[in-house]
């Protein structure tokens, strides 16, 4: 049996838990957010206090397409995607990095390869906030350069010996065999399966 200054402790213990997940809840969106703007601008909060309106968060299922309209951005939060030219894999974008759809005809193909937790917003939203805010254009710029230096990343790959592809992919993919089939990741790497295989042994002994 619960004595009254018992019952009253443990009431008083869940509003005060009830009220910090309420709180975490109202921030979480801005907390989810910072990580991907802070290092371009640490007082973008306070700078830009609209940016974050603009964002809906987005989930989506292993094998589910982004719709692929022009200018849209994706900060993932959570999951690993894959962009495709036709059927080749060019890059696989994760946690902690943007995802930035062509602003013109194009041939790629975004398809998640977990499930996903991301946050969305267009260009023609952060051209509206820029008009009156023209610190969001230097967001934008940084994160656009920064698609270019990802999509780097496989040129540099395929410019690599085959043995140092190995470490070089799963440096930063350690967990992508998870995800994609194993001609997949051999075509992205530039190798036949055969090494692929031959790599993998090596370093599974």
């Amino acid at each position: 049996m619960t004595s009254p200054a018992e019952f009253n402790k443990l009431s008083a213990y869940f509003k005060r838990t009830i009220t910090a997940k309420y709180l975490i809840m109202k921030k979480s969106k801005e907390y989810l957010l910072d990580p991907f703007f802070r290092d371009i601008d640490p007082q973008w909060q306070a700078e830009i206090p609209e940016l974050s309106a603009v964002f809906e968060e987005e989930r989506f299922s292993p094998g589910e397409r982004l719709i692929n309209d022009w200018g849209e951005l994706y900060l993932i939060v959570d999951g690993i995607f894959g962009k495709y030219e036709k059927t080749c894999p060019v890059r696989y974008a994760i946690s902690g990095e943007s995802l930035m759809i062509p602003n013109h005809k194009h041939r790629y193909q975004f398809i998640a390869l977990s499930d996903c937790h991301t946050y969305r917003t267009s260009l023609r939203q952060l051209e509206e906030i820029n008009a009156r805010n023209s610190k969001v254009f230097h967001l934008y710029a940084n994160l656009r350069d920064k698609q270019q230096t990802y999509l780097d990343y496989r040129h540099k790959l395929l410019s690599l010996n085959n043995q140092d592809k190995y470490d070089f992919v799963f440096d930063k993919y350690p967990d992508l065999r998870s995800y994609v089939k194993h001609h997949e990741l051999a075509r992205f790497m530039g190798i036949s399966s055969e090494l692929l295989r031959r790599l993998l042994r090596d370093h599974d002994c």
